[in-house]
């Protein structure tokens, strides 16, 4: 399945070789943990578990913490 992704202000393409593709198999395929980074699908922050479509809008925000 190929999804555009919104990641750092730019839009990239990502290629993911599975019929059902979950929020983790994104941050995977850019590199990021799950613990550093969330998806946002269709402007709602979802689980690593949410299944992703062709037609959904997704965003990958990294997570900041500070003290």
């Amino acid at each position: 399945m190929v999804l555009k992704v919104k990641y750092r202000g730019k839009i990239q393409t990502v290629n993911i070789e599975k019929e059902k593709v979950k929020a983790e198999d994104i941050l995977k395929a850019l590199g990021l943990s799950s613990e550093y980074a969330f998806v946002v699908k269709n402007g709602e922050v979802v689980p690593e578990d949410e299944v992703i479509s062709e037609e959904d809008e997704i965003k990958v925000v990294n997570a900041i913490s500070g003290g």
